[in-house]
């Protein structure tokens, strides 16, 4: 069984029905020849629509995930994962540690576009990303489960001796607040883990999961 890598609450989702006549998404909509629903929430394009939206400090942030998932995918030991989005609306999204994701954020959020309509997407037979059914216990079954927050009861110490276990890593990808509290009972069993006594990025977490993992799986190799 391998190890998973999870973003939960990615601030990842199509423009939602409340704001889809608005006239920044209806122009930005026209522009790229696809219908509102069909474009990806993006605060950069989106702001003036995104203003009385619920949680909207979580939301229209893709790019924190492509930067993220970008440095994941380039790391040789995202074979030993099963990798997974967890959207702030709760989709689980599977992706395949062998996809080539692009660099490009406009070409990013266009694949994202056509993953969300088309349900996977799929190369030389292969399927490289996948809206699936899961749930988040489904994803993080039978595997000790550790979530990053700068709440943790934990420090990077325990990271160190439960990578050497069969585990689940969590890791917040939207730019500000906390965890859901629905997210908090799926998961409330899991072991909360800080890097310190200040929040970090996305990006910056997942780099020292990394830096983490890879000395552990280099020391197990040799």
């Amino acid at each position: 069984m391998k190890n998973v890598f999870l973003f939960l609450e990615a601030a990842l989702e199509t423009v939602p029905a409340e704001i889809a006549r608005h006239p920044a998404i209806k122009a930005d909509a026209r522009r790229r020849k696809k219908k509102p629903y069909e474009i990806i929430l993006d605060d950069s394009k989106h702001h003036s629509a995104m203003k009385n939206l619920r949680n909207r400090e979580k939301r229209g942030r893709p790019d924190i995930l492509h930067h993220s998932l970008l440095l994941l995918l380039d790391s040789p030991a995202s074979e030993d994962f099963e990798i997974y989005i967890h959207t702030i609306h709760g989709t689980i999204i599977y992706v395949n540690s062998r996809t080539r994701l692009p660099r490009n954020y406009n070409r990013f959020i266009g694949l994202m576009e056509d993953l969300f309509k088309k349900r996977e997407i799929v190369a030389n037979n292969e399927v490289l990303l996948k809206v699936t059914n899961l749930d988040l216990e489904d994803v993080v079954l039978g595997r000790e489960v550790i979530v990053l927050s700068e709440k943790g009861e934990f420090g990077e110490e325990y990271l160190r001796e439960a990578f050497k276990r069969n585990f689940a890593v969590c890791v917040g990808a939207f730019p500000h607040g906390d965890f859901s509290e629905g997210v908090i009972r799926k998961l409330k069993d899991s072991k909360f883990v800080s890097l310190g006594p200040i929040s970090y990025t996305s990006l910056y977490v997942t780099s020292k999961i990394l830096c983490v993992y890879e000395r552990i799986r280099t020391a197990k190799n040799n």
